[in-house]
């Protein structure tokens, strides 16, 4: 069953979703082990992507596809049982536009002007997950305790040269799962993220494409006819 807060979020968690899926084109984990070479990494992505989001009793799923080219430009459209599309986050350096067809609306804005507490906090969640060593530049196996970027102390697991989890000390943990090489490129198909207050947050890749060509307006959101909003105001409108 769907809660009105699953709902009222759902925008919000979709651009944590997008985000998420940057990460995972990044990250490896062989499971069985995968035969790579360090420095290979995925430049273009295309591929169908399965949601879900739980939280206790309540829970959400849907079904879309994903547009990504290096390093910072990514597309994310929510599809309905018939093809047609309810929701779209396109992501171009730090420029972020939701689109909310079901609605009419779409917010646009920069990353950093999303609120600073509760649900508008997640993309930086979404960083803390992106940020991971090149596959064979760190520990081989085994479990490091290092200081991220952001200045976050966490814990990371490697197998085989690779990231397979990551957690902070509030409890959040982001797993990294079932790999296939795809192009001559190891891929993540499977992101799983934790979240101490109890939530999972669960992305699948499918019949990804690696590295082709991409049109460039392939990141450019239809906002045609919509009333457009800062993405400052997205946890307002819901």
């Amino acid at each position: 069953m769907i809660g009105p807060s699953m709902k009222r979020h759902f925008p919000l968690l979709f651009l944590l979703s997008t985000l998420f899926l940057a990460s995972g084109c990044a990250i490896f984990t062989p499971k069985p082990p995968l035969e790579y070479r360090p420095g290979v990494q995925v430049d273009t992505l295309s591929a169908g992507v399965s949601l879900s989001i739980t939280k206790g009793e309540q829970g959400m799923g849907a079904n879309g596809f994903l547009l990504y080219q290096r390093p910072d430009r990514m597309r994310m459209v929510i599809l309905s049982p018939f093809g047609t599309t309810i929701m779209e986050t396109v992501v171009v350096g730090e420029e972020v536009t939701v689109v909310d067809n079901s609605k009419g609306v779409a917010f646009r804005g920069l990353l950093a002007e999303l609120p600073q507490q509760g649900q508008g906090d997640t993309w930086r969640q979404a960083r803390w997950v992106m940020e991971v060593p090149a596959p064979g530049s760190s520990l081989r196996d085994g479990t490091v305790e290092r200081t991220s970027s952001m200045g976050l102390k966490e814990r990371v697991t490697f197998e085989n040269g690779l990231v397979v989890v990551k957690s902070l000390a509030n409890g959040d943990e982001a797993h990294y799962n079932d790999y296939e090489v795809v192009n001559g490129v190891p891929l993540a198909t499977e992101i799983i993220m934790y979240s101490h207050d109890g939530g999972r947050f669960r992305i699948r890749i499918t019949e990804p494409e690696v590295n082709t060509d991409l049109a460039p307006e392939a990141f450019t959101p239809h906002v045609d006819n919509l009333t457009i909003y800062p993405l400052s105001a997205l946890q307002g409108k819901q």
